[in-house]
């Protein structure tokens, strides 16, 4: 597979002047070979080696390999990736943003707010962010909160804001004008009944009541004189009708509830035909889950205009949830604690994390989205992320399974070593003696004899080795050519816990024991400087986030 990847790069670097993209390669080899998602890290470490090699050539000598190797680069044009055009804009384009306030904002409603707001950016558009409290028992002030927090941390800015229950007296009109039409009726079956009968395509005994009848029982459900449950106004469609979805299908229904004044509540494809046409919606993107048929036949029965109407797959990371329910119970079986464990995807999650929200921007920028089901790597995203926090993360010494080092013959020596490699963001000193902690993984392939360097320090050669001390003496100043080169503290070190997340389900898709690891070591005295939330890199380990100040508590963000 290794060829393919470099051809894949190859074709890559060519059609975009001579640089490859690791996200676009990265899909475009998992859409060569499904079987590559079963190890997305290998895969991606894979790729990085490729592009790099790549990337360093000139633009000649990537075409010379390209005809040498028989690679197309002209004959067959590439699927555009990325946001595509929208139809239909002459007359403006107002979007939305709908979110349902009954559980916490995640990855997937991150990437489709984002598409939104980018498109209402090309476009100069207009955003409504509108919360969908249409299951009112579902409804919480802290789910309010936390998408309208999470949007403002995208950086996505929304014109208008209201809630469907502010338009409540206005879907009653347009359900009152149904009964009265004889386009809707009430119906007092039971939704065990509703869903048999549907299936048989067999009419409801209530279908033929009159209109009288109908607007009896509404205006009693109305006044609230009938329970949760005993009433369902169903459009009038067709229960011949080979999608399920168009017959008779419910658009209100009872639900007693102290959230607001109100005791019938519609659902989803009712509300959202009505609230599209009152927020003058002209352009819908949504996920595929969505059936576009009996939105617009409502819109047809109601008079409405139709907008364009987008669709693609949900976006599902491999390994994590996305879905309310099955948190709610991994919730109650204590599996997680709440809802910003760190390996959901929440939005909170995820900035726990060390996501940044330019790198959701960057994702759906040249991803774009798809109309085929598509299981994305987590690591695809945060390699956009490594691009953004590299640029200022500060780098520290780490060392896990620490292991002491003596340098019998070392001067006392205070070292200036620079909190990055090529941005000028200060530097910090520290003062050595002889005595270091290194990793022991690290000189476990070493013998007597074998010598090894000191990041930034000097070359040393081992005189002994035994199992919790290392002596060595003093080799080298300067670095030898291929000599292992290894991180260290000094006795001035701080306790450091670094938690890296797995993958929470497995691949049966049941929950992943192993999901968390936890690795102690040491860091250089500096890193008390570090505060909460800060990104730092622990220099040959990866990039961290300071999750907890008080316990020098980490959370690994990626290599």
């Amino acid at each position: 597979m290794d060829d393919e990847i470099r051809r894949i790069a190859l074709k890559n670097a060519l059609a975009h002047g001579g640089k490859a993209s690791p996200g676009s390669v990265f899909s475009a080899a998992i859409g060569a070979d499904k079987s590559l998602l079963k190890d997305p890290k290998s895969l991606k470490e894979r790729i990085d080696t490729v592009i790099s090699d790549i990337n360093s050539k000139s633009l000649a000598e990537l075409e010379k390999e390209a005809a040498s190797s028989g690679v197309e680069t002209k004959a067959k044009k590439e699927e555009k990736t990325g946001l595509k055009d929208l139809p239909d804009t002459g007359n403006g384009v107002v979007l939305r943003l709908p979110p349902e306030p009954s559980g916490f904002m995640h990855l997937g409603h991150m990437i489709s707010f984002m598409i939104n707001y980018l498109y209402k950016k090309k476009y100069n558009g207009k955003l409504w962010l509108r919360f969908e409290d249409t299951n009112p028992n579902l409804v919480k002030e802290e789910f309010v909160r936390n998408f309208e927090e999470g949007i403002k941390w995208l950086g996505i800015e929304w014109d208008q804001k209201k809630f469907i229950s502010e338009d409540m007296d206005k879907i009653y009109g347009f359900a009152e004008s149904l009964i009265k039409e004889g386009k809707a009726y009430a119906c007092a079956c039971s939704s065990e009944e509703i869903k048999k009968n549907r299936n048989l395509e067999k009419e409801c005994q209530h279908r033929n009541n009159s209109i009288d009848e109908n607007m009896s029982i509404w205006k009693k459900s109305k006044d609230g004189k009938a329970e949760t449950g005993e009433m369902t106004l169903r459009f009038k469609g067709d229960m011949k009708s080979k999608d399920a979805s168009l017959r008779d299908p419910n658009i209100m229904r009872v639900i007693k509830t102290d959230y607001k004044p109100y005791n019938l509540w519609p659902l989803y494809d009712f509300a959202s035909v009505i609230e599209d046409e009152l927020c003058g919606v002209t352009h819908i993107l949504r996920s595929n889950e969505f059936k576009a048929n009996l939105q617009n036949t409502l819109r047809k029965t109601l008079g409405f205009r139709k907008p364009s109407v987008i669709q693609y797959s949900r976006f599902n990371f491999q390994g994590t949830l996305t879905s309310k329910r099955k948190v709610r119970e991994l919730i109650k079986q204590g599996r997680i604690k709440d809802w910003h464990d760190i390996r959901l995807a929440t939005i909170s999650s995820m900035k726990r994390r060390g996501i940044r929200p330019e790198a959701i921007r960057d994702f759906v920028e040249e991803v774009g989205y798809s109309v085929s089901e598509h299981e994305y790597s987590l690591d695809m995203l945060f390699t956009f992320n490594r691009r953004i926090i590299d640029n200022d993360a500060k780098r520290f010494f780490f060392v896990p399974n620490p292991i002491k080092l003596v340098v019998q013959d070392a001067a006392a020596e205070k070292v200036r070593l620079p909190f990055h490699p090529s941005n000028d963001i200060g530097y910090r000193e520290i003062q050595t003696n002889g005595t270091f902690f290194i990793d022991k993984s690290d000189v476990v392939s070493l013998d007597v004899g074998d010598t090894f360097r000191l990041k930034e320090l000097y070359s040393i050669e081992i005189v002994d080795k035994e199992d919790e001390l290392i002596t060595c003496r003093m080799h080298s100043k300067e670095h030898q050519q291929g000599e292992k080169i290894i991180q260290w503290v000094t006795e001035q070190n701080i306790p450091v816990k670094v938690t890296k997340v797995g993958n929470l389900l497995n691949e049966d898709g049941n929950f992943n024991e192993k999901s968390l690891t936890e690795i102690n070591g040491i860091a250089e005295k500096m890193a008390e400087g570090i505060e909460e939330g800060q990104i730092v890199q622990f220099e040959r380990f990866g990039f961290c986030r300071m999750d907890e100040k008080s316990k020098n508590a980490f959370i690994f963000i990626s290599r």
